[in-house]
């Protein structure tokens, strides 16, 4: 399993030793989100997405903080799991930041995978 982020070198290195038990690789130009059709949100979106401000209090709360920000508001999230031919088996577009999801959708998706 890998992960692919719009993110910095630094971020990803500390995700991987602190909370992601994968490798990350970093595509900052966004050649990823363009080919799975992530879309981009505007400032309107971004302010009043109240579920994603929701889940960063609730993140913030439970002691977990923002490190440095890369990118761009108007990227959104998203997930996709690829078989070893290559073939897009799931993906899971997100509305906001932060919208991910469940872990138990992703694993399952890849438990199909693995039979």
């Amino acid at each position: 399993m890998i992960g692919i982020a719009p993110a910095s070198v630094a971020q990803a290195g500390h995700l991987m030793s602190t909370t992601v038990p994968f490798q990350l690789l970093l595509d900052p130009d966004h050649l990823v989100n363009n080919r799975i059709g992530l879309r981009k949100q505007s400032f309107a979106c971004f302010v009043l997405n109240m579920p994603a401000w929701w889940r960063y209090l609730k993140a913030f709360l439970s002691g977990n903080r923002q490190r440095r920000i890369t990118g761009h508001y108007s990227n959104v999230p998203g997930v996709c799991v690829v078989d070893a031919q290559g073939v897009v088996t799931y993906v899971y577009k997100g509305s906001g930041l932060g919208d991910y999801p469940p872990l138990e959708t992703v694993l399952n998706e890849l438990d199909v995978l693995l039979k």
